[in-house]
């Protein structure tokens, strides 16, 4: 069995490196000159995004304290409690992820500076809402031995 904390680390990882490869990529794009597209646009493209960004943060959050929830409080094994938090915090960082794409996709097609900031802002939530295995077995209130299993370790 491969060690799940490191697994949860390692799609965290991924997640994060993604957006920060998709961030540079809009950077070098805007920095050779992407065209433009009108000034009005560019203003309702803003308002979705801010609109998109604080509703998927929101409902984000709010599903992943629930799906966490009902995973340390499940009498099921430290597998399925671990299996439980897994797919919160994906969906949390998809959450998270998407309007920060979104952000990025507006900053190639405008130049906005904005756009860019509110896709920093998203890599930077991500980031604070790194795995940690400390974390993880006090919120899903892990014994030893199920750390041992959840490990890898027989």
């Amino acid at each position: 069995m491969q060690n799940a904390f490191t697994t949860l680390r390692i799609v965290h990882i991924a997640l994060l490196s993604g957006m920060a490869a998709f961030n540079i990529v809009s950077l070098i794009l805007v920095k050779q000159g992407f065209p433009a597209m009108d000034e009005s646009v560019q203003r309702a493209f803003q308002v979705v995004c801010i609109l998109i960004s604080t509703v998927c943060l929101a409902a984000g959050f709010q599903l992943f304290k629930k799906k966490m929830m009902a995973a340390r409080n499940s009498i099921e094994s430290g597998e399925k409690r671990m299996a439980l938090y897994k797919t919160a915090c994906i969906l949390w960082w998809a959450m998270i992820e998407a309007p920060g794409i979104l952000a990025g996709i507006g900053f190639i097609m405008t130049s906005n500076y904005a756009f860019f900031a509110l896709a920093l802002f998203h890599l930077l939530v991500i980031l604070i809402f790194t795995p940690r295995k400390a974390n993880i077995i006090v919120l899903l209130n892990l014994n030893s031995e199920e750390v041992k299993r959840l490990e890898g370790v027989s």
